[in-house]
């Protein structure tokens, strides 16, 4: 098919030119190839397109009707080139993100809220929930995730590197033992999301791992906030997710001395070549979107 459609447009190119010399100088092919192509042409069709002689040649009946296809599948051809060129300049059509919850609701819905701003006619269909998704497999075009991707078939490029905190509210700390090493907290009640089974924590060149009792466990960083908020109990929070609560104490830091391991937050999607523009002025504005490297990096 892929083929019979570059005769069709060789066959408009020689009827267009009269002749199969400067055809086959357009076209950049040796004559005789110019000569044989149109003769299996009208052998595929079964009809003569063009009487030859040895100085002039000229369209059938047929011919002429014929090149009214062709001429119709090159303008089509043009007007597709013209479509792209005009997305290109212009990026529109539907981008499908998905993102976790504590992401989707902050540094996400203002980065997109921007992203409209500066393309319009781009279209965006948002998941957040902290379940990871396939991207090939639900259809997804973009992802904000935190880790890089163990995926080796996506591309994760990274966009920062977050701090996490051990928070909790002053009204819990007042009614429980005050905690001065990270082995205390076994004793205490922690909010812990389910992909953070463990906190690590360290102070200068000393580590400890806190494997923690799974009595409040969550999958939503925004759940556990809120419950620590609520004085439910010592939670580890990303930064992004704090923006006044220290200001008006209504979360303090707890074993301020030991540092928790952050987490990396990566722009995830399924392949670097042949994006769509839309997806292409995705990624560049992500990419320097200023509020991510000041924000996310706390």
């Amino acid at each position: 098919m892929f083929k019979s459609l570059q005769d069709m447009a060789l066959f408009a190119l020689v009827a267009e030119c009269g002749s199969f010399t400067a055809a086959a100088r357009r076209a950049g092919l040796p004559k005789s190839s110019v000569s044989q192509r149109i003769s299996q042409l009208e052998n595929n069709l079964g009809i003569r397109l063009l009487n030859r002689t040895t100085r002039t040649l000229n369209l059938t009946f047929a011919g002429e009707h014929y090149l009214v296809h062709c001429r119709e599948m090159l303008t089509a051809s043009e007007r597709a080139d013209h479509a792209i060129q005009r997305l290109r300049q212009n990026p529109s059509g539907r981008l499908r993100i998905t993102s976790p919850a504590g992401i989707g609701a902050t540094l996400l819905a203002r980065m997109n809220a921007r992203f409209q701003e500066a393309y319009p006619d781009v279209m965006l269909e948002v998941s957040v929930s902290d379940d990871i998704r396939d991207l090939v497999l639900e259809g997804f075009d973009v992802a904000l995730r935190t880790g890089k991707p163990q995926d080796s078939s996506l591309i994760g490029r990274l966009i920062g590197h977050c701090p996490r905190h051990l928070l909790a509210a002053p009204g819990y700390l007042a009614q429980h033992p005050a905690l001065t090493h990270p082995g205390q907290l076994a004793s205490h009640r922690c909010i812990t999301h389910r992909a953070w089974a463990e906190w690590v924590l360290h102070r200068e060149q000393e580590y400890y791992r806190c494997i923690l009792p799974r009595q409040h466990l969550t999958d939503n960083l925004l759940y556990a906030r809120e419950c620590a908020v609520a004085g439910a109990g010592v939670t580890l929070l990303p930064s992004f997710l704090l923006e006044d609560t220290l200001e008006r104490g209504v979360l303090v830091p707890v074993l301020e001395q030991w540092q928790a391991e952050g987490n990396d937050l990566y722009l995830v999607y399924p392949s670097r070549k042949l994006n769509s523009p839309a997806l292409a002025s995705y990624i560049n504005f992500a990419m320097a979107f200023r509020d991510i490297k000041d924000f996310y990096l706390g």
